[in-house]
């Protein structure tokens, strides 16, 4: 099982403006991290793949925690990074495109 260290997660907090724990649900010890992370005023959600990402959770987010389990392979956390990217080139164009208006 991969462990962050909370000392490490403590480096990210000021560094991002939401997390996103990619994990089995049942992991005891992304369930600790996202509480760490809620705590010090931080929106984190746990996701399993790429396709329980929701839009509405980035909108205005710069800066993206990405937290990875240790049973989690690399093509589903690729993927997450890839619908993440996705999310953001979205957000840009809107943007643009009421600057356009």
């Amino acid at each position: 099982m991969m462990h962050i260290q909370l000392g490490l997660l403590s480096d990210l907090l000021p560094q991002v403006q939401t997390f996103v724990m990619i994990g089995n649900r049942a992991s005891d010890h992304l369930r600790e991290l996202v509480r760490i992370a809620e705590f010090k005023g931080l929106p984190a959600y746990r996701v399993e793949n790429a396709s329980e990402l929701q839009p509405r959770w980035f909108s205005g987010v710069d800066e993206v925690g990405i937290v990875v389990g240790a049973s989690n392979l690399e093509p589903v956390v690729n993927a997450v990074v890839d619908r993440l990217k996705q999310f953001s080139e979205a957000q840009a164009r809107g943007m643009l495109e009421g600057v356009a208006q």
